[in-house]
């Protein structure tokens, strides 16, 4: 056991040993304030050893700085300003390399909403990492400025659109695309529609193209796109052409989420659109749309889905096409609902007559090749399916 004395020298040096850490942290405070103070001195050496001086420090003379942007003296001002912008990029450039190499201890804007979302992987850090290098701004006001986001959002999808659209025809980059779609998939922060509206520039770049086909960025930026589309259905921010957007950029990257698109537009009978300026898509009629929407559910959906489709095959509603003057070639409803349901049955539309179906990388099929040229082709066509869904002998 311990004498009384040796405990009360083990208590004094304690004692001691507090006193000097308190002393040393109160010193480094004084110091780091006079050499805040000496961007201001007389003496420009003085000024420029200060600067060379502030530069090596890290992180923990960032506030200090901060202030001294208010300074009343106008060369403190400047010069803090500009060695708190720099030792700031630094910062935060250090920040993202260790945040990206699975560092525990890097606390980023946004990142914990983020992760409770998409998840916590190389891949996933990597995309976070360029939302923040491309919209650190629509991340931190996302964090402390929602009531502001709708504004903020509005104004940078139009740069984005000019960019875009301009005479420079600047590309966004995938964190751009990510950004965005992530600041306007919260249900609790106000997004107007004609917000919304601007974000179909976005979907149509060519980045967010080739981002979604990358194996390595897919993974991530498709959390993000499924929970923006989710939302976005849920709270009925999609006007109908935004929707048409969705549902065709889904249908041409292969995007599973879009079926709940085109259910959706199925179920409540689509009204015709005008996309202006968007794309390859002029005026878009409701039986347009339908057909679109019917293909989505081939291309992305699954044999579970052929019964859902084969409620439209008394759909006798004739598809408004261009055709060539005098051409008897027709298209209805239910023609494109055997379509959709002989692919996810596996078999080939032309083993059933439709005499000029032909396919499409983008959408499956050409939506002008579905259809026929007689009543009695179509007739035929639907009696080979009736016939192929009866038992077999064996089956019986």
């Amino acid at each position: 056991m311990l004498c009384c004395s040796t405990l009360l020298v083990i208590a004094i040096s304690w004692c001691i040993v507090g006193n000097a850490l308190a002393q040393e942290k109160s010193a480094t405070s004084a110091g780091d304030e006079e050499i805040i103070a000496q961007l201001g001195d007389d003496e420009y050496l003085v000024r420029e050893a200060a600067e060379d001086r502030i530069l090596q420090r890290g992180a923990d003379i960032l506030p200090l700085l901060n202030e001294a942007r208010r300074s009343p003296d106008p060369e403190v001002r400047l010069r803090a300003s500009a060695l708190y912008l720099q030792l700031s990029a630094r910062v935060r450039k250090d920040n993202f390399t260790r945040f990206a190499d699975m560092a525990k201890d890097v606390d980023l804007p946004g990142w914990k909403r983020f992760q409770e979302r998409h998840g916590d992987s190389k891949v996933t850090r990597k995309l976070f990492v360029s939302i923040l290098k491309d919209e650190w701004d629509i991340i931190v006001a996302l964090e402390t400025q929602p009531q502001m986001m709708d504004y903020l959002l509005f104004q940078r999808a139009n740069k984005i659109r000019e960019d875009l659209y301009g005479p420079n025809h600047i590309q966004i980059s995938e964190g751009t695309a990510a950004a965005m779609l992530h600041a306007t998939s919260f249900e609790d922060i106000r997004i107007t529609d004609p917000t919304m509206d601007q974000l179909k520039f976005l979907l149509a770049a060519p980045q967010v193209t080739n981002s979604l086909q990358d194996p390595e960025s897919a993974g991530p930026l498709l959390s993000v796109f499924d929970q923006w589309l989710e939302t976005n259905l849920k709270s009925g921010r999609f006007s109908q052409e935004m929707r048409f957007v969705v549902l065709t950029t889904c249908l041409r990257e292969g995007i599973k989420s879009g079926k709940v698109v085109a259910k959706q537009m199925l179920d409540e009978r689509a009204s015709p659109i005008y996309q202006n300026g968007f794309g390859q898509f002029g005026a878009i009629n409701a039986t347009q749309q339908m057909m679109y929407a019917m293909l989505a559910i081939a291309k992305l959906g699954g044999k579970e889905d052929i019964e859902y489709l084969s409620k439209y095959f008394d759909d006798d509603t004739e598809v408004s096409l261009p055709t060539v003057q005098g051409d008897q070639f027709n298209t209805q409803m239910k023609d494109v609902a055997l379509v959709a349901v002989l692919h996810l049955s596996g078999e080939n539309p032309k083993d059933y007559g439709f005499p000029r179906i032909s396919t499409d990388p983008n959408f499956l099929y050409n939506i002008r090749s579905i259809g026929f040229t007689t009543p009695q082709q179509r007739q035929q066509a639907f009696e080979k399916w009736d016939k192929k869904q009866q038992p077999t002998p064996m089956e019986k």
